[in-house]
């Protein structure tokens, strides 16, 4: 099984489509998460997801992460606003 999700990780990655981070696991489901910074490349991925889990329900959040490098103070630490693509087959 941990073959099979490394693959589908791979062949999303050479989609064409940017993203930020692609996450497959679950031992049960199939679940993947992309994490992206466009809307439209978020719609472009619910769409291409959409085709390969057929009947999932395949949803965009948008959300808020930590930054890599913090510039701002402690009570105010650098974010980053992302969407988050999520699908569970």
């Amino acid at each position: 099984m941990i073959a099979i999700k490394a693959a589908m990780k791979n062949k999303l990655a050479e989609a064409g489509i940017g993203y930020e981070e692609i996450s497959v696991f679950g031992t049960i489901r199939c679940n993947v998460h992309i994490k992206c910074l466009s809307r439209v490349t978020a719609d472009k991925w619910a769409s291409l997801l959409s085709q390969v889990f057929k009947g999932e329900r395949v949803t965009i959040i948008e959300t808020v992460w930590d930054a890599k490098g913090n510039k701002g103070t402690c009570l105010l630490p650098t974010k980053r606003h992302v969407f988050l693509i999520a699908v569970a087959g």
